[in-house]
């Protein structure tokens, strides 16, 4: 697979990219690679095709054999090449629609999209069936011919005096209705048209569509000469464009041309393809000028937004080193971008399926990534996928940690249709996980002793200062204490950390009463922490099977953080319930300023902390939540938070009574 087709992958994984091509209403479709393999197309190229979906991903030429022997092909691998875009209007085209062969003309274009190095990762096909316009023109053309011959036939009436008056009234009578045809065709066309008689233009038809397209009525124009009853275009070339045409035979034509137009009242800005065509009449000479207008406004912004977010995305895939991948479980299909196959060691021409990709999976992770991909695509899964592991490139065997995150995207009866996602190599960030947590471990063992003895220290001062009646001794001696329990309490989160690592942390369950347990929680906090109003709700006598002292570490942990991140006087409401399912639910409630919902999904990980201006100043490591969070699991619960901004948050956990799991 080339590098063109890659960034094609790469840039196709979009939800957004998807959504815009899908619901744009021209003919649509994405190209890659020399073979032109066909990567994308909306439902209005597939009807002009005459085919369904089962040609995207096959090289143009095997879809639609029909295409041999016409230039189609070759332009394509031309544009693909040249990095030009090339575009043509009225080209005949031979296609297969329903088991017959059929000749429509088009208005195409090739657009080659260029990656950073100006190289072609795809072809943006757009496409117009204009046969009815061409048809029309050419019925234009016939009558006009027919017109002539016609007013000739009249003439040589008149010069031979041979035929009556009733046969030149006959013939007259033709000429009207010849004349009422092409105005009701006019009339019914799709796009908008107008007739301009004379130098000076006076509008003699001017259809529906042409009427909403200036934004003016019929009694406003007909009859009346154009650059008077359109003062709107004073200053822009269309004026201009028609004179010239009037005066030189020769057509004008243009494609996205911007013009302002009348809109109720003032002026809007448009983008239309326009067709100014001179009408001769019987002797040659030009008699008006037939203008063909079709506003593309719609269509054209659409466009241009689909391809600014093709680069914004592309560059936001560059800027944070991510491999993108992309699975499709109808086929097997695995894909990615270059960065995936340098990590995988997988050649950029290789065809994948799903087994190559986990074959490069170290063996201990391989099936719970396997399983991970089958859970997602499940139709009771959220359609969301992440899990992280190691790979071996199988090339250079070098082993990487990598973070994998993506959603499922879905048909329209809720099947699964692909696995897209992006891929974080975590390595670098593991190991200096591992070295802050090592370190830490190594300091917290260090320390421990000597804040044990300055404790013991300041308590024997404590006694002196109490039994000296001391109250200045007594109130800094306090003061001191409170932060050296802080400064252990700290290295005690440290060395718990080092122990779940090194898998030596244990919950020693015991059975106890909660309503008791909680009251000894209340009078620790009401005595110590004086700066907030606290609420302690009660749910009566319960009885739970729990580490004691590990279930009050996470709730003291809960209630600090409720105090730090809270106005000082606002109330903190700390509450436990037992619910139907046989579970315990303890709940902390606070006033703050809240999470942001882009870090609740982050806020349990290991030193982690929220980034924000005005929390700065609040100490932490941001190892409490992580502990909490690890104690729960241990007790084979689960811990949550909601918040909302400027609204506080509740942190809660649940524990089970039964010794079962909670899914999480």
């Amino acid at each position: 697979m080339s590098t063109a087709d890659r960034s094609f992958e790469n840039d196709f994984t979009s939800d957004l990219l998807i959504q815009a091509l899908a619901c744009s209403p021209a003919p649509t479709a994405l190209y890659s690679g020399e073979n032109i393999i066909i990567r994308f197309a909306n439902r209005g190229m597939l009807e002009l095709w005459g085919k369904d979906a089962s040609v995207i991903g096959k090289p143009l030429m095997e879809a639609l054999p029909e295409l041999e022997g016409q230039p189609f092909l070759g332009l394509l691998q031309q544009v693909w090449h040249s990095g030009e875009t090339y575009s043509v209007s009225e080209a005949p085209a031979k296609l297969i629609k329903n088991g017959k062969e059929t000749l429509d003309y088009f208005d195409y274009e090739y657009r080659a999209l260029l990656d950073e190095n100006q190289k072609t990762w795809c072809i943006l096909n757009t496409a117009l069936n204009v046969t009815s316009r061409r048809e029309f023109l050419q019925q234009i053309r016939e009558k006009e011919e027919r017109e002539q011959a016609l007013n000739e036939e009249m003439a040589a009436t008149l010069e031979e005096l041979t035929f009556t008056n009733e046969e030149l009234s006959h013939s007259i009578q033709q000429l009207a209705q010849s004349r009422e045809y092409v105005r009701a065709i006019i009339e019914q066309a799709p796009v908008g048209i107008a007739m301009l008689k004379g130098p000076d233009h006076i509008i003699e038809i001017a259809n529906p569509a042409i009427l909403e397209i200036w934004g003016r009525t019929e009694q406003e124009v007909i009859d009346q000469p154009h650059e008077e009853v359109r003062p709107e275009l004073r200053g822009q070339p269309v004026n201009g464009w028609l004179r010239e045409v009037y005066e030189t035979g020769i057509p004008k034509i243009n494609n996205e041309f911007v013009v302002k137009l009348h809109h109720h009242g003032g002026l809007r800005e448009a983008i239309v393809n326009s067709i100014y065509q001179p009408i001769f009449s019987g002797d040659g000479e030009i008699s008006g000028v037939l203008i063909i207008l079709e506003e593309i406004t719609r269509q054209v912004l659409e466009r241009r937004k689909h391809e600014n977010d093709q680069q914004m995305l592309a560059l936001a895939i560059h800027a944070g080193e991510l491999a993108t991948f992309y699975y499709q479980p109808g086929t097997n299909l695995f894909s990615g971008n270059t960065l995936l196959k340098n990590w995988f060691g997988l050649s950029s021409t290789e065809n994948l399926d799903l087994s190559v990709a986990l074959e490069v999976i170290v063996t201990e992770d391989r099936e719970r990534v396997a399983g991970a991909i089958l859970q997602s695509l499940r139709a009771d899964s959220d359609g969301h996928y992440f899990v992280e592991y190691k790979i071996q490139n199988k090339t250079d065997h070098q082993i990487r940690l990598l973070q994998a995150r993506g959603r499922v995207f879905y048909d329209t009866k809720g099947n699964p249709l692909s696995l897209n996602g992006t891929l974080r190599d975590i390595t670098e960030q593991k190991k200096e996980e591992e070295r802050k947590d090592d370190f830490m471990g190594m300091v917290s063992h260090e320390l421990k002793t000597p804040i044990t003895s300055l404790k013991a220290y300041l308590q024997v001062l404590q006694r002196m200062a109490i039994k000296a009646e001391h109250l200045l001794q007594q109130n800094t001696l306090e003061k001191s204490l409170k932060q050296v329990d802080n400064m252990a309490a700290m290295i005690n989160g440290f060395l718990n950390v080092s122990r779940l690592d090194s898998g030596q942390m244990h919950i020693e369950k015991t059975a106890f009463d909660f309503q008791s347990f909680f009251s000894e929680i209340e009078d620790e906090v009401l005595s110590v922490i004086h700066t907030h109003q606290f609420i302690f709700k009660t749910s009566g006598s319960l009885q739970v099977s729990a580490d004691r002292e590990k279930i009050s570490q996470v709730i003291h942990n809960l209630i600090g953080n409720a105090v730090k991140y809270s106005p000082m006087g606002t109330v903190v409401t700390v509450e436990y319930s037992a619910t139907g399912n046989n579970r315990l639910d303890v709940r902390v409630q606070d006033q703050g300023k809240g999470i942001p919902a882009e870090d609740q999904q982050r806020i349990f990980e290991r030193y982690y902390r929220v980034n924000d201006a005005q929390s700065t100043s609040i100490t932490g490591f941001g190892i409490g939540l992580y502990l909490c969070k690890e104690i729960i699991e241990l007790h084979h619960g689960r811990i949550n938070v909601e918040s909302s901004q400027d609204e506080g948050s509740v942190f809660s956990f649940v524990l089970p009574l039964d010794n079962e799991t909670i899914n999480h």
